[in-house]
């Protein structure tokens, strides 16, 4: 028996809006798409119906990075562009949560993404005891253990990390996957351990680079307020030096680059990181919004897009953003003017499900993915219903999954 989903447009992540059209999902995948008045006579006596005359049928949305053990951080930090205060002020609520209150968190940014029509999302995850459950069944979910620390320590919790999440359950929907947290906080011995264990694994690798001025200054001259907040708590090895070179440029050159990376924020990026990234196939998590948050000059995503490097989005955190919204960080960019809707709907599904390896699941509105998306009622008759729907001019988005 198909499912056949009629609705008063389909907008595809890759193709032309259709109006009036319908797509036919058979065991939980499309089969056909199309308008209705081609398509209806594909429709059986037995087959289950749904109309949304009012909607549009959009692909669901896919988060590229976020922090779901920091969803109880709503409204605790106010903008700001000093990031290392913030990374201490937000350490100390961390060391103060009651027990349990990460794993509520966790599930608590499960729920609010679900919501807001995440279908797939990369939880950058600091304990392997707070991620998504096994048994969560309803969403996509890439869990990176983020790892920390340099030299034989950092070392140490890689192998624990690898053999931890090795020891998980298997889920059919949770994907595993290895993150050294940022090159203030990890050695570049770390970020090699990683790929080398998550190569052999098959895994995913996703860090944070370039997110700010202060990292670039760290590992080309050991100075800013980074530097000084790790040496003043000791993590720093006494031998640690600079190496005079940009972080990209840095870890490029130890091989880190030899295959894809989801790199999240890159905010400030020459021509020669850019290049890095294209070369290695590598992706870019813009964060729209937590990049409003910290006042960061603007975001290089076209120079990104321009070189063939592929940009989606993501939300970060609770702690410097308002929601875990895909839609909701579109739509920010869509305010400031100048992006062309095609391109930001594109960024909130397709590009995510490629940048997590997810392309052949999810992500678009053609034969071959899953049947899950998002049915969305833009205000009025409404005539180009994307710009509707961007400029917030509708409801909620409600994911649908066949």
């Amino acid at each position: 028996m198909a499912r056949i989903f009629r609705a008063r447009w389909v907008i595809p992540a890759d193709g032309p809006v259709v109006d009036d059209g319908a797509l036919v999902a058979e065991g939980g995948r499309i089969v056909r798409v199309g308008p209705w008045a081609r398509l209806a006579a594909h429709v059986g006596a037995g087959d289950d119906t749904e109309h949304f005359p009012d909607a549009a049928l959009v692909p669901a949305f896919v988060n590229a990075h976020t922090h779901l053990a920091l969803s109880d951080m709503t409204g605790r930090f106010r903008p700001t562009v000093n990031f290392a205060a913030w990374i201490g002020r937000l350490t100390a609520r961390l060391w103060m949560r009651s027990k349990g209150a990460a794993g509520r968190a966790v599930r608590r940014g499960v729920e609010e993404s679900l919501a807001a029509g995440t279908i797939a999302a990369a939880d950058l995850a600091h304990d392997p005891t707070f991620d998504i459950p096994p048994g969560e069944s309803r969403g996509r979910w890439t869990i990176f253990r983020e790892l920390f620390r340099f030299g034989a320590p950092g070392l140490a919790r890689v192998q624990e990390a690898a053999r931890a999440l090795g020891r998980r359950r298997p889920a059919s929907n949770i994907r595993l996957g290895l993150a050294p947290h940022a090159p203030y906080t990890a050695g570049v011995e770390v970020f090699m351990a990683a790929r080398r264990e998550a190569d052999a694994r098959g895994w995913p690798v996703s860090t944070h680079l370039h997110e700010t001025q202060d990292e670039i200054a760290f590992t080309e001259r050991g100075e800013g307020a980074l530097c000084e907040w790790m040496r003043r708590l000791k993590i720093l090895p006494a031998d640690w030096r600079p190496t005079g070179r940009r972080p990209i440029a840095m870890l490029a050159e130890a091989g880190f680059f030899s295959g894809p990376v989801l790199v999240a924020h890159a905010n400030y990026l020459t021509d020669e990181d850019i290049a890095v990234l294209a070369r290695s196939g590598s992706s870019v998590a813009f964060c729209p919004r937590s990049h409003a948050f910290f006042k960061h000059a603007g975001h290089p995503w076209r120079r990104l897009l321009a070189a063939g490097v592929n940009v989606c989005l993501g939300t970060d955190s609770l702690a410097s953003s308002p929601s875990l919204s895909v839609l909701d960080e579109a739509r920010f960019l869509f305010a400031q003017g100048g992006a062309e809707p095609r391109v930001l709907l594109a960024m909130a599904t397709r590009r995510g499900a490629r940048a997590m390896g997810l392309q052949d699941e999810t992500g678009g509105l053609r034969p071959g993915l899953a049947a899950e998306f998002c049915a969305v009622v833009p205000a009025g008759c409404a005539h180009e219903p994307l710009e509707a729907i961007l400029a917030g001019e509708c409801g909620p988005a409600r994911l649908v999954r066949a």
